[in-house]
């Protein structure tokens, strides 16, 4: 008997390399799919030491240490989320309260409705009236009273329903406040040892991409941080314009308590371009409807002008000085980080948009040479 040797053709061997390819991809993709979560915060505790990277680098040639102005950095904002949630809350509890009041009010005055001129108050037509006063719509009352019982027990069968999807929200928010303080500890061990990790990094990549990313640093650098930068002296311009504004309709006597709740709002929201306009206007309209048409009125006009006097004349002024974006390309990043990944990747998204600007231009930089 002869032996039957196994002789690999060359397309055996092509598919075989290309099998191995895909395998290792697969495996390379199942990877990074168990440790999503930790590629997430060791992202944004390196966006963090980016953002402050310049302002540490100062320091250094001032002779401070790194470590006493990040956990002063760390202090400050914590201190202001602190603020910010304690701030908020007031909104909240107060819009539940008048819902909850305005409930009770109305239930019991259901029966003193009833038997007095409640088809005048629901505007009944005359010719509809003498069909209703025939309908015992007390007897109707009671019996739905009396089957209380019942339908408090569809509630507690419910009630577990309902409690696992508040221990969803809870698990949820748990989740975030872990992460968050993970990149915190992140960012400051990267922060202490940002030399060599940068040259770690430039080491890990290829020679050609590490020598254009490094020719290109300084720009990267001046472009997140000078984001960064001006973004926070929009976001305060605006909290100044909102609490001036707010304290000044007090004049009319239209007194919102919570103007300085309102005005942290529209501090935070100038991280999200665009949409900040709703999103800080929904808390002042939900005070205001609370209330008179005058104060809705009033409310609509002072966000609108608000809305306006960014537009006009901050945006373009501080903008120009960093980015230069078309608000399609931001609001297309912004919403395919909004679908794609969490809400807070929202907020990275213009900065991210700026560093893939760069890399573009220089590819068709480079296209046209060629």
């Amino acid at each position: 008997m002869f032996k039957k040797e196994w002789i690999l053709t060359q397309e055996d061997r092509v598919f075989a390399r290309k099998l191995a390819i895909f395998t290792a991809f697969l495996i390379v993709l199942f990877f990074i799919y168990s440790v999503a979560d930790v590629l997430i915060v060791l992202f944004f505790a390196l966006f963090l030491n980016v953002l402050f990277a310049p302002f540490l680098n100062m320091l250094n040639r001032a002779r401070i240490r790194d470590g006493f102005w990040i956990i002063i950095i760390y202090l400050l904002i914590i201190l202001f989320l602190v603020v910010v949630f304690f701030a908020i809350i007031p909104i909240f509890t107060k819009q539940i309260i008048f819902l909850f009041t305005q409930i009770w009010d109305n239930v019991n005055n259901l029966k003193t409705a009833y038997e007095t001129w409640w088809l005048e108050w629901l505007w009944i037509p005359t010719y509809l009236r003498w069909v209703l006063e025939t309908v015992d719509f007390w007897s109707l009352f009671s019996s739905i009273k009396d089957n209380a019982k019942d339908i408090s027990v569809y509630v507690s069968g419910n009630l577990k329903n309902f409690l696992s999807s508040w221990a969803g929200v809870i698990f949820s928010f748990t989740s975030a406040i872990f992460h968050f303080l993970l990149v915190l500890i992140f960012a400051f061990f990267i922060a202490l040892e940002r030399k060599n990790v940068r040259n770690f990094f430039y080491k890990a990549l290829p020679e050609n991409a590490s020598k254009y990313i490094l020719s290109r640093e300084a720009t990267i650098v001046s472009t997140l941080s000078g984001w960064f930068r001006w973004q926070v002296i929009l976001g305060i311009s605006m909290f100044f314009a909102t609490l001036l504004w707010l304290l000044i309709i007090r004049v009319f006597w239209i007194k919102i308590d919570e103007f300085f709740s309102l005005a942290l709002i529209s501090w935070m929201m100038e991280f999200i371009p665009y949409i900040w306009p709703i999103i800080a206007f929904l808390p002042a309209l939900a005070l205001s409807t609370a209330f008179w048409i005058k104060w809705v009125i009033t409310i609509v006009i002072l966000y609108l002008v608000l809305q306006q006097t960014e537009n006009n004349l901050l945006v373009p002024y501080i903008m120009s000085k960093t980015l230069s974006l078309s608000p399609f390309a931001v609001l297309l990043g912004m919403s395919i980080a909004a679908s794609l990944l969490w809400i807070i990747w929202i907020i990275v998204a213009i900065p991210v948009i700026s560093v893939m600007q760069i890399f573009l231009d220089d590819y068709f930089k480079s296209k046209k040479k060629q």
